[in-house]
């Protein structure tokens, strides 16, 4: 790849991270959280889990995962209960606080899907082709770099 691509690339990742916290950090703040613990939320309004499965989602490391939903626990959000037939695994589950929490961010971010779906039909097509192969290239990214760095 020519330095004119690495160039392109990566500001294509920069940007990308930018205006997406620029949409979102406004959404999340009003609730008084970050959008990696919105995202916490909004993945244990579907159903509870396991902090493992935290860390999975959220490309983070296990005791990073760990730290950041003991402090959702502390601020009311979510509860950690231990397992039953396993101690070792922390089950997640948000209280009535936190699922308040979680559905009002999702009200919020519903209005970016309306947004989308005002497209026309081939612009959306467009869009979820990029959405997936922007997807598939961090993933293949991923997996040929696990063992050079900690990258998730």
């Amino acid at each position: 790849m020519n330095e004119e691509g690495r160039i392109f690339i990566l500001t294509v990742f920069q940007t990308l991270k930018t205006k997406t916290a620029r949409l979102l950090e406004p959404i999340v703040q009003a609730e008084g959280l970050t959008p990696l613990q919105a995202s916490v939320l909004l993945q244990l309004a579907c159903r509870d889990a396991a902090v493992g499965d935290i860390s999975e989602a959220t490309c983070m490391g296990q005791a990073n995962a760990s730290s950041l939903c003991k402090k959702l626990e502390q601020g009311g959000f979510l509860t950690r209960s231990r397992g039953r037939s396993d101690g070792r695994v922390v089950t997640l589950s948000l209280t009535p606080v936190g699922r308040e929490t979680a559905e009002r961010i999702q009200k919020r971010l519903d209005h970016f899907l309306e947004l989308i779906d005002a497209l026309p039909e081939g612009a959306r097509q467009e869009l979820n082709q990029g959405f997936r192969a922007a997807e598939q290239m961090l993933d293949y990214l991923f997996e040929q770099t696990k063992g050079d760095q900690d990258l998730c």
